[in-house]
């Protein structure tokens, strides 16, 4: 069994804060935006997500006990604008797999236009996965 702790409303505030002082210290002016997002287009930063925490954050999610927004970048690439997942991948998929299609987010964008970001990056380097096809895998026991 999962026994990890899952992130709170004021721990998920404390996180986007940190994303933003990140991109400040680095010249990056970049803002948020709490906005309602389509789940199924969000991009992965994450190659997989673990199976025992995705049914603890099922249980939670379909209980209500588990209403966390999730954290988002939104970058426009070629013709049109993509938002990748920074916090909350678990979360976004126990909600899919519930049948939502959108769900409250911060969305983290640059009043300048597009920014440097290494989960763009990241994200590249595992094939812009979306979270909706992201692979289910058992994570060993720890001794």
């Amino acid at each position: 069994m999962w026994r990890g702790e899952l992130i709170t409303a004021e721990g998920q505030l404390r996180t986007l804060n940190e994303v933003i002082s990140v991109y400040g210290s680095l010249g990056v002016h970049v803002q948020y935006e709490v906005r309602t997002v389509p789940l199924h287009s969000l991009i992965a930063t994450q190659n997989a997500l673990d199976r025992e925490k995705l049914e603890v954050v099922l249980e939670r999610v379909r209980q209500d006990e588990l209403d966390v927004m999730f954290i988002a970048e939104e970058h426009f690439v070629g013709e049109e604008y993509r938002r990748y997942l920074v916090d909350g991948h678990t979360r976004v998929r126990a909600r899919i797999e519930l049948g939502q299609r959108s769900a409250e987010a911060y969305v983290i964008w640059s009043p300048a236009g597009d920014f440097p970001s290494r989960l763009v990056d990241t994200a590249a380097a595992y094939g812009n996965v979306l979270v909706k096809d992201l692979p289910i895998i058992e994570t060993p026991e720890e001794d």
